[in-house]
């Protein structure tokens, strides 16, 4: 068995405190011609700074700069994170620029991140929509004309007092959702991004990301909370450049385990859930919660796939394949599906994309599953996938050499191996409020 270093967590600030990062002001006419917006009108220069926090302890710090000019606004979003994933220290810092005209339409949006590697993404936008270039993993190549990048929404809102609209996030392949930002009370607004539905995925919840934002005296955000508990506080440029201790996002996502694991083992979680008939678990409503039983016998119930003869045995022989070649390593950068193909290091997302992209390759059905994973008297975050044999669907652990897994394994979304499926699971990661054995 691999060591408890394999557990994983993938940290952004979410895309809805992006979203929300904004100020309600009296509304005015939307999208009005560039060439009908006064240059004396255009908003004065501005910067922001913003600490990051989870579980009460600071994670990072965002700046925000817009630069006005007779064309336009350049906005740039720069973050910087620094936590720790276990015992192993993590740095990852992003920019994103975007420049629009005078009436917040946008026309070019780039992208960089560095961590253990730097990646690179770029949309550019005509009458005909966006495209995008750049070395974007499965990036769609187009995105609709209509949509703006999630960091120029608070600006949209700053001039209309809401936002309603759809929204793509760039530094997460690009991938697009339906915003919504209005106020719901004095000095405070509501952020929503709902992404696209994936069609294999049925009778799945909605996908899903909230935040609720306060304003201050200046009608600026002042505190930002998201529904996975991150939250984001206005600093002064003092305070941003100001050193902090990294703190342990594993053990700061994780979720007590009350009571011990009986025979059979069985969960009970308390949120607001639909757990998806996964292999290796199967979940009953109770008076107090969702009772799940644990068993890597049992088989699910996912609608079939093609019958045909059974692979169990390739599966297998991929698993160990992927086994021998990735290091277990929580430094290395969470992979997309491209590059997970041919990674030798990294988390279990790693593990669970480079097994389901060699699967793909063989023309074996397979979806990743996103949920936890027992470790001792917590729950934590943790991916897999699960295959279909040719005649059962069975889960598949390969940063664990598991087949068939389970047992050990609570799984809350069942989706697609790209962007879109990654952040459609974590959104379901934060539907959990408490877990304990029954």
């Amino acid at each position: 068995m691999r060591p408890r270093s394999l557990r994983c967590r993938r940290v952004r600030w979410t895309p809805v405190v992006v979203l929300a990062a904004c100020a309600a002001v009296p509304p005015r006419a939307r999208d009005a011609p560039a060439g009908d917006v006064p240059a004396a009108q255009a908003p004065r220069d501005a910067e922001r700074d913003y600490a990051i926090w989870l579980g009460g302890a600071r994670v990072g710090t965002a700046h925000e700069v817009e630069r006005w000019s007779p064309a336009g606004v350049v906005l740039l979003r720069t973050e910087a994170l620094r936590f720790l994933r276990g015992d192993v220290p993590v740095s990852i810092a992003t920019a994103i620029e975007v420049t629009a005209d005078l009436a917040l339409a946008p026309s070019r949006v780039t992208w960089t991140e560095r961590a253990q590697a730097t990646r690179r993404g770029e949309a550019v936008r005509d009458a005909a929509g966006w495209t995008v270039t750049a070395g974007a993993d499965a990036a769609p190549p187009r995105l609709p004309a209509a949509a703006i990048p999630a960091e120029l929404a608070p600006l949209r809102v700053r001039r209309d007092g809401r936002f309603a609209g759809p929204v793509f996030l760039p530094a997460r392949g690009f991938v697009m959702g339906a915003g919504r930002i209005e106020p719901i009370a004095p000095r405070r607004l509501i952020a929503r991004m709902v992404f696209a539905a994936d069609p294999a995925a049925e009778a799945a919840p909605e996908a899903a990301a909230e935040a609720t934002i306060d304003l201050g005296d200046d009608a600026m955000p002042v505190r930002v909370v998201d529904g996975e508990g991150v939250i984001a506080t206005r600093i002064t440029a003092a305070e941003a450049a100001a050193p902090f201790a990294p703190v342990d996002l594993i053990a700061a996502t994780a979720i007590p385990l009350a009571g011990a694991p009986g025979a059979p083992p069985r969960l009970v979680l308390e949120g607001d859930l639909a757990v998806p008939p996964v292999p290796g678990q199967a979940a009953q409503v109770t008076a107090d919660g969702i009772e799940l039983a644990l068993s890597p016998r049992l088989r699910g119930a996912l609608p079939p796939g093609p019958p045909g003869p059974d692979r169990t045995r390739e599966i297998l022989w991929l698993v160990a394949r992927v086994h021998r070649r990735i290091a277990p390593d929580l430094a290395a950068h969470p992979a997309t599906l491209h590059a997970a193909a041919a990674a030798t290091a990294g988390d279990c997302t790693t593990f669970a994309l480079a097994y389901a992209a060699l699967a793909a390759e063989r023309g074996i059905p397979t979806r990743v599953v996103t949920g936890f994973r027992v470790d001792g008297d917590h729950l934590v975050r943790h991916r897999w996938a699960v295959s279909w044999t040719g005649g059962a669907w069975i889960a598949v652990d390969a940063a664990f050499g598991a087949v068939p897994a389970g047992g050990d394994l609570v799984g809350l979304a069942v989706h697609a191996a790209d962007d879109v499926g990654l952040v459609a699971g974590e959104a379901a990661l934060t539907r959990v409020r408490a877990a304990a054995w029954k």
